[in-house]
C-alpha cells in the first residue's frame, strides 16, 4: 500500500484514497469473520466506496445509506480538511460518476459498462493482500470492486488477473507522503492484529 502513495508535497490520486478506504472495508470483513460473523465482501466494498465518496465530495449520493466511519476514512478526512494533502485534478471524476446513483452496482449491471480507466485497478491492491482466501475468490472480489464504478471487459479481466497474483513485498521509495504513510501504517497494524494467529 505504501508504494501507491505520492511523495511529500505532491497531489494524491483520488483512486489511492479509494484504495485506502477499501482496505479498511476489507479489514472490517476480516474482523467480522474473526468474530464468527458472516459479512458480504461486495457490500463492505461498496460501503467503503461510499465513505470515499463522502470524503471527496463532502456528502453522500442522495439515496445512499449512511455508512459508519472507519478509522482510515476519518483520518483521511482530517488530513484533507486540514490541507495536509490535495487531490490530483479530475482524478475522482469517473468513480464519482459510477457511484452517483447511490445504488450498489453488480458485475451483471455495472454503472459505466464501457468505461475503461486503469487508475481503478489500484483498488485491487488491498484485495490481493487478503490472507486465507483462494485466488479465485480474490479475483471475484476484484471484479465486484471494479464493477461498483466501471465495467469495461478489459479492465475487469485485468482486475481479476491482478487479484490472483499475490502482491510482492515492494519497498516504498523514501519520502512518501508522511501523513498518508501514517494512515497506511495504522491500517497495517490493525490488519496484522486481525490476521495473525
Amino acid at each position: 500500500m505504501m508504494a501507491l502513495l505520492p511523495a511529500d508535497g505532491e497531489p494524491v490520486h483520488a483512486e489511492t484514497l479509494l484504495s485506502l478506504c477499501l482496505a479498511d472495508g476489507l479489514l472490517e470483513v476480516l474482523e467480522w469473520s474473526r468474530e464468527g460473523t458472516g459479512a458480504d465482501p461486495q457490500a463492505s466494498m461498496w460501503l467503503s466506496c461510499l465513505r470515499w465518496y463522502r470524503l471527496v465530495t463532502g456528502h453522500l449520493p442522495e439515496v445512499a445509506p449512511q455508512p459508519p466511519q472507519r478509522p482510515s476514512d476519518y483520518a483521511l478526512e482530517l488530513i484533507l480538511r486540514a490541507g495536509g494533502l490535495t487531490l490530483t485534478d479530475g482524478s475522482a471524476d469517473a468513480s464519482l460518476r459510477g457511484l452517483a446513483s447511490g445504488q450498489m452496482a453488480y458485475p451483471t449491471d455495472p454503472p459505466q459498462p464501457e468505461h475503461d480507466d486503469d487508475d481503478a485497478l489500484t483498488r485491487v491492491v488491498p484485495i490481493s493482500l487478503v490472507p486465507y482466501v483462494e485466488a479465485e475468490t480474490r479475483a471475484k472480489w476484484a471484479d465486484e470492486a471494479i464493477c461498483l464504478t466501471h465495467g469495461h471487459p478489459r479492465l475487469r479481466e485485468q482486475a481479476r488477473q491482478r487479484a490472483r497474483t499475490p502482491v510482492s513485498d515492494q519497498q516504498p521509495e523514501p519520502h512518501r507522503h508522511e501523513l498518508l504513510a501514517t494512515v497506511v501504517a495504522d491500517l497495517a497494524q490493525r490488519w496484522r492484529g486481525v490476521t495473525l494467529p
